[in-house]
Order: C-alpha cells, then sequence, then structure tokens
C-alpha cells in the first residue's frame, strides 16, 4: 500500500498525523489494510466487497453520504486475454482509498499522479481532484488502446486480401465482438463521469466539476473510435468474405470445366459400350483408337473454345 499526505499544500508520502488529506493506493495484496481502512472511515462493507470481488463490475458511482463508491473501467487492449481492468475508488472529503486487482496495468497512470505529488506540481485541490488526475490519465490512455484494436484489425484485413487467407474472418468478427463490448461498457462509464461534472454529488467541489466534463469529452471521443472500429470491421469482414466466396467461386468454375470437358468422354464412352452386336467399329482392330481420338479432339476444341471466350 502506499500513502501519501496532504500537509500545508504539498503532498508527501506516508500517512501524517496532521494531513488535510490523504490517498491511499492499494491492490489485490493489500485486502487487510483496505478492512482496516474500512473501519477507520466507516466504509459500507457492500463497497469494500466490490473491491475484493474478482467478478466484473459495470463503471458506476454509490453516494454513501460521507463518501463516493466509484467503479471505473481502464482499457487494457494490449495486455495478451484482458480487454479491460477494474479501478475502484472511495472519494471522500478528505481522503481518497483507489483498489485495483492488478497494480500492472495501473502502474504508468499512478506512478505519472506519484511523481506530480512527488515533484510538488500542482494538481486539482481536494481528494475529487486527486481523483481527477488518476482518471483523466486513464482515460487518456484509452484511445491508443484502441488504436492497437484498430491496427490488429488492419492487419488482418490485410492478410485476408494479400494472402487470400479465408479464414481471417473469424479473427475479424473476434474484433468486431471486443469494440462492442468494450463500446457497451463504456457507455455506463460515460454517464458516471457525466454525473460527478455535473453537481449532482456535493463531494466533488465546483472548480473540479468541469474538468470531469473533459474527462466525459475524452470518453465521447473514445466511444466514437470504438464505433468506427465496429464499423470498420463490418466492411473488413464483408471484403473477407468477398474473398472467400470468390475463391470458391474460382474452384466451382474449375470444377464446371472439367467436368465439360470430360463430359463428351463419357457420352461417347456410355454410346459404344452399349449391349449390341452391330456397333460401329466393334471388331475393327483401330476402333478403339479413333473412339479415344475423338474423345481427346471433341475435348481440345471445347478448351479452345472455353480459352477464346475467356472463361479460363
Amino acid at each position: 500500500m502506499q500513502t501519501w499526505s496532504l500537509v500545508g499544500g504539498r503532498w508527501k508520502g506516508g500517512d501524517a498525523d496532521i494531513a488535510e488529506g490523504r490517498w491511499f493506493a492499494l491492490d489485490s495484496g493489500d485486502a487487510d489494510e483496505l478492512h482496516a481502512l474500512a473501519q477507520r472511515y466507516h466504509l459500507h462493507p457492500l463497497a469494500v466487497e466490490d473491491c475484493l470481488s474478482q467478478l466484473l463490475h459495470a463503471p458506476k458511482v454509490d453516494d454513501f453520504g460521507d463518501y463516493l463508491f466509484i467503479v471505473l473501467q481502464a482499457i487494457t487492449v494490449g495486455r495478451v486475454g484482458e480487454d479491460t481492468q477494474e479501478f475502484d475508488a472511495f472519494v471522500g472529503s478528505d481522503f481518497l482509498i483507489t483498489f485495483v486487482d492488478d497494480p500492472a496495468p495501473f502502474a504508468e497512470v499512478i506512478g505519472a499522479v506519484e511523481q506530480l505529488l512527488r515533484e510538488g506540481r500542482p494538481t486539482r485541490q481536494g481528494a475529487d481532484g486527486l481523483f481527477y488526475e488518476l482518471a483523466d490519465r486513464m482515460v487518456d490512455r484509452a484511445l491508443p488502446q484502441v488504436d492497437i484494436l484498430a491496427e490488429e484489425l488492419e492487419g488482418l484485413q490485410s492478410s485476408a486480401l494479400e494472402a487470400g487467407n479465408t479464414r481471417q474472418h473469424r479473427e475479424i468478427t473476434q474484433v468486431r465482438a471486443r469494440a462492442g463490448g468494450l463500446r457497451r461498457l463504456l457507455a455506463a462509464q460515460v454517464s458516471v463521469v457525466l454525473r460527478l461534472s455535473r453537481g449532482e454529488f456535493h463531494q466533488v467541489t465546483e472548480a473540479n466539476r468541469i474538468y470531469y466534463r473533459d474527462i466525459y469529452d475524452h470518453l465521447v471521443r473514445v466511444d466514437l473510435s470504438l464505433e468506427t472500429l465496429r464499423e470498420d470491421a463490418e466492411v473488413a469482414l464483408s471484403t473477407s468474405l468477398s474473398v472467400l466466396n470468390n475463391q470458391m467461386n474460382e474452384v466451382m468454375k474449375v470444377l464446371a470445366i472439367v467436368g465439360a470437358l470430360a463430359l463428351p468422354a463419357t457420352l461417347i464412352a456410355g454410346i459404344f459400350g452399349t449391349n449390341f452386336h452391330d456397333v460401329p467399329w466393334l471388331h475393327n482392330t483401330w476402333g478403339f483408337w479413333a473412339m479415344i481420338g475423338v474423345m481427346v479432339g471433341v475435348a481440345a476444341g471445347m478448351a479452345g473454345y472455353f480459352w477464346r471466350r475467356g472463361w479460363f
């Protein structure tokens, strides 16, 4: 657990007795510390349970009177098998408690804010202002993560076109589904940030509300990017399926030509294979080879005709 205290207008490491505000940064390894803070600040057991649960929670904000319990989702497409990570926060008048299951995806965000505090650079005032600093950086990192998904889609589309890989439509469908899932999840997050920006909660000061409006604008841009990505995935899927259909048409075309060329030989063989004694050339020494020659000649003539027509 990392602890910061606001003393005399400056943030310092540690839990100072005379602190005007405090920030406690916890992860899944700090369950005991979270329970201790729950007793210290009278945190609701259901909110604490949501933090410790391994289940994914939709973005939300709960008002418990003295503090807010906020759940956000960070986009982490670059991590294998994971598109989002949960970020939980308790925002009070003089304290901020943040909790993450896996600290790795948030190391850059939390580290950047800690660097601000360490260097004494200006931040937004209050616990709600510090939470803004974290949320703003987390949302700013979302758009590059969406770009990673877009690059993956572009690579799949190029592979389907250049290499003629007919299996790419499955991966493209998965990318489209992931983009749709992220968009549905962020729709709730947009609503949460909008509520924080319009003065619904007294824990968010009037001076900081406009900054949450800025986060809202960034989320709307991410939402539009995800919608564009879904549309691009639709186009890529249609392109991939068109390539697949064209290849199938080429195969059917070849099979049809082969069948057409073999049809005369089948017809001739069927006629001369009838069980009658007066079949022409039946007892002729050269009858068999004459039949073969007719078969080859007819097939060659048909092939030449098909070639002149541009059918192959």
